[in-house]
């Protein structure tokens, strides 16, 4: 007896960790469980035929009788030590998946934390190179502008650089004129002078001609010069 309960104990113990005894054959975890109900339903058939046997006062029926039941709650003990053995296996699963679940959780968080860093960094980076952009706009507009005032000033030194080449040109020639117009001031003073000179005397040799009475030999009748 002790021989039977023990090998359908080790057989359930083996069909539990195959995975016979799960939801992908069909029969389910409630297998044992009908097992052990059909085993109490045989002892329990057992005892009343056992009754029934001893309304006829029959030794040997009442024996066999006995014995199914004794098989019958053997099978019903290795049923229920398989049954045992599959809610450990079960509870075992389901602390695995819960530390998985777990791990899982604490993968996703540090997933969610590395990602908001990343999408911060991201911002920050787009900012810097709009501020970049905005700089570089700045400096090209500046750039041109830079570029603009300075050919507007070579245009100003050239047309400046013209403008006091004719005013020294200008210069020159009245610097020129000047000196010619002078020079012929002072010709034309002396000349003046001499003039003036000439008709002072002229004018005393006639005064000196009247006094004298025609009297052509006084004085000379020419001027000399």
């Amino acid at each position: 007896m002790k021989i039977s309960i023990t090998f359908l104990t080790l057989a359930l113990f083996g069909l539990v960790n195959s995975g016979y005894l799960s939801d992908d054959h069909g029969t389910g975890y409630g297998a044992l469980s009908s097992i052990a109900q059909g085993s109490a339903a045989d002892a329990h058939n057992a005892v009343s035929s056992q009754h029934y046997a001893a309304q006829k006062a029959s030794y040997v029926a009442k024996t066999t009788l006995a014995l199914q039941a004794a098989q019958a709650a053997a099978t019903a003990q290795a049923a229920l030590a398989g049954k045992h053995v599959l809610l450990q296996f079960l509870e075992k699963l389901r602390d695995e998946a819960h530390k998985a679940l777990e791990a899982e959780l604490a993968q996703l968080q540090s997933a969610k934390h590395t990602a908001a860093a990343t999408a911060q960094t991201a911002q920050q980076a787009a900012k810097q190179v709009a501020i970049l952009h905005e700089a570089l706009r700045s400096a090209e507009e500046l750039a041109h502008q830079a570029d603009a005032a300075a050919g507007h000033a070579a245009e100003e030194l050239a047309s400046q650089s013209k403008m006091v080449a004719q005013a020294k040109a200008r210069l020159a020639e009245l610097e020129h004129k000047l000196e010619a117009t002078r020079a012929d001031f002072v010709a034309t003073k002396a000349a003046a002078q001499k003039a003036a000179a000439f008709a002072q005397k002229a004018k005393a040799n006639a005064a000196a001609a009247g006094h004298g009475g025609g009297d052509s030999s006084g004085h000379g009748g020419s001027f000399g010069y």
